[in-house]
């Protein structure tokens, strides 16, 4: 088989991230199990458009960007059943106008494109973004990958099923770049205003600078302070959630919230996924009151060594014509998530502020 460019190479050649940044990378894989591109991510030194390119260029599908993701049409879901979505890590956008499926794939290959044909009876269009994004996308809208060994209610097909399908050394045809151009045309779905891009790319070139857990909160709450009414992170303690910083809200440091009830936070605790839907109940109508009375609030767990530590909350957007996305809430989670595995949580007295 044609040997595939490696991701790191690609990142060395299009100077995206520092040689120093990308060797250490490399060096942690083994511990992290993570793909390069997720650790890069997950450490704010690129973001998923920018990791989805280079999956592109690497894979030669086009690249499934968050504009796509964010338009995505969620009649698609049901195309491919839970099971086989969760187990395959698959997630369907839309349908192209020429009929196709488009599906975001984390290990795309002929062979499972035919095996969706298989499954979904529709001409099936594969592309690429990040795991990390992707996998979370998945968990959120399919579940938990099951055992390899439970077996699937739809058979894997056989290549006598699947017909003609090339498997020699041909190179990969050449691709769009993007969903878009492959599609000719967007798919015609409601338009979700995007978050500012340059803002958060300069979030992330502060971060890279920061030498404390304390300064990266900062950062990340000077940039929710530009984007939501009100924003809010919590530290969960025994079954508390304590108030440590935000705006918007006073008494920051006398905010204590149980979480033996439903909430945005207990569901971003349990789901391990950032939460837009809120639940029913006295201490959400706390929290919402806290994030100014908030019309759509949204959560975002921050994990810590495999476990929840903190939670940020966000009220409704300033931009009354801009929506919370899940990608942009996840940034900001993987930004806090990083710093306070590189540097600790700061101490401090339950639901104090840190200064």
């Amino acid at each position: 088989m044609t040997e595939r460019v490696r991701i790191g190479e690609l990142l060395l050649r299009e100077e995206t991230v520092d040689p120093w940044q990308v060797t250490q990378a490399l060096r942690d894989q083994a511990a992290t199990r993570q793909r390069m591109l997720s650790l890069l991510i997950q450490r704010a030194l690129i973001d998923h458009d920018e990791g989805a390119a280079l999956l592109s260029q690497q894979l030669g599908y086009p690249a499934a960007m968050q504009r796509h993701i964010e338009r995505r049409d969620p009649a698609t879901l049901r195309r491919i059943p839970e099971e086989i979505g969760a187990r395959w890590v698959v997630l369907p956008l839309a349908f192209a106008r020429s009929g196709h499926l488009v599906v975001v794939a984390r290990d795309p290959n002929q062979i499972l494109a035919a095996s969706l044909e298989h499954v979904t009876k529709v001409p099936i269009l594969l592309s690429v973004m990040p795991s990390i994004q992707l996998e979370r996308l998945v968990r959120t809208f399919y579940g938990a990958p099951g055992s390899d060994e439970q077996p699937l209610p739809y058979a894997p097909p056989t290549l006598a099923d699947i017909g003609n399908v090339r498997l020699d050394d041909t190179p990969i045809p050449r691709r769009a770049r993007t969903v878009s151009r492959m599609m000719d045309e967007e798919p015609e779905l409601p338009v979700r205003a995007p978050s500012n891009p340059s803002a958060l790319d300069a979030l992330r070139k502060e971060v890279r600078g920061a030498v404390s857990s304390m300064a990266v909160e900062r950062l990340v709450l000077a940039y929710a302070e530009r984007r939501w009414q009100a924003a809010l992170l919590f530290h969960l303690v025994d079954g508390w959630a304590f108030g440590v910083r935000g705006h918007g809200g006073a008494g920051i440091d006398s905010i204590r919230l149980p979480l033996s009830a439903p909430s945005l936070l207990t569901v971003a605790r349990d789901t391990r996924e950032p939460v837009l839907e809120r639940p029913i109940g006295r201490v959400q109508g706390e929290l919402t009151s806290l994030l100014w009375r908030a019309s759509a609030p949204a959560a975002v767990p921050v994990i810590v060594g495999g476990n929840v530590e903190m939670v940020l909350a966000v009220g409704d957007p300033l931009d009354a014509r801009a929506r919370t996305t899940i990608a942009e809430l996840d940034l900001l989670a993987d930004v806090l998530g990083t710093a306070y595995e590189r540097f600790g949580i700061p101490s401090g007295s339950r639901g104090a502020p840190r200064s």
